[in-house]
């Protein structure tokens, strides 16, 4: 979910971005000349910004990601930096380069870190993870850095309008995790390991109450627990 620049920035940036978007730029730079007395081409930014919003707008975000990198490395103190800062993230994550937009996305945070965007920011750094999350037999690590970022947003800005749909990630990457855990208490159960299989399974239980869980999972924790009642009765009777 990528809003548009007038919802995110408010009408005032809007407005200047819109210029530089309808601008007829007669070229998209200008001569300057050199210590050496040499044309020397550079690109504005203005002809920076209206290069990366059309590049963004035909979904062209390679080309997006490299114009507002320009921008953002040639003129930082520039009114179109922060403009470029946001749009360089979200180039990123529609690019599926979901890392490096979750860097972006931290990036602009700790630069603005009192940015009316901050929740959509701190969204958008969630997504990136969630985007990521692999297969249950996998390392959940993106799952658990999706699930902090959502947690995040809702504590932290519980009036937000991105907080519904946080919270309904946030069970699907707990979901996630979940079933990872089953997965390896399954492993531990068709093993006979019943102490490591309950162990992962009451885990579930009490890390992650409320979300749903597999519905044989229940009657593998039975059958865990009366083998070690078993286990343990037998034990007491040898002398």
């Amino acid at each position: 979910m990528i809003l548009c620049t007038r919802k995110i920035f408010g009408r005032g940036i809007w407005l200047v971005v819109l210029g530089v978007v309808l601008l007829q730029v007669s070229g998209c730079s200008y001569f300057k000349w050199g210590g050496g007395g040499t044309k020397e081409l550079e690109q504005t930014p203005e002809a920076l910004m209206n290069e990366g919003i059309n590049a963004y707008q035909r979904k062209k975000y390679s080309r997006a990601i490299e114009a507002f990198q320009k921008l953002k490395d040639r003129f930082p103190y520039n009114q179109y930096a922060i403009v470029a800062e946001l749009k360089l993230a979200d180039s990123y994550y529609l690019n599926k380069d979901y890392a490096l937009g979750a860097a972006a996305y931290k990036e602009f945070e700790k630069l603005h870190p009192s940015n009316e965007i901050i929740p959509y920011i701190i969204f958008q750094q969630g997504m990136c993870y969630f985007k990521e999350m692999p297969t249950i037999d996998r390392d959940q690590s993106f799952a658990v850095q999706a699930v902090g970022e959502f947690e995040r947003l809702i504590k932290t800005y519980p009036t937000s309008e991105y907080v519904e749909k946080a919270k309904e990630n946030l069970v699907m990457a707990q979901k996630n995790m979940v079933h990872h855990e089953f997965y390896i208490g399954e492993f531990y159960f068709k093993n006979k390991k019943y102490d490591a299989a309950l162990a992962r399974f009451e885990g579930i239980v009490n890390r992650y109450p409320g979300v749903p869980f597999p519905k044989q999972m229940e009657q593998y924790m039975k059958i865990c627990q009366d083998q070690l009642a078993k286990a343990q009765a037998s034990k007491a009777l040898k002398p």
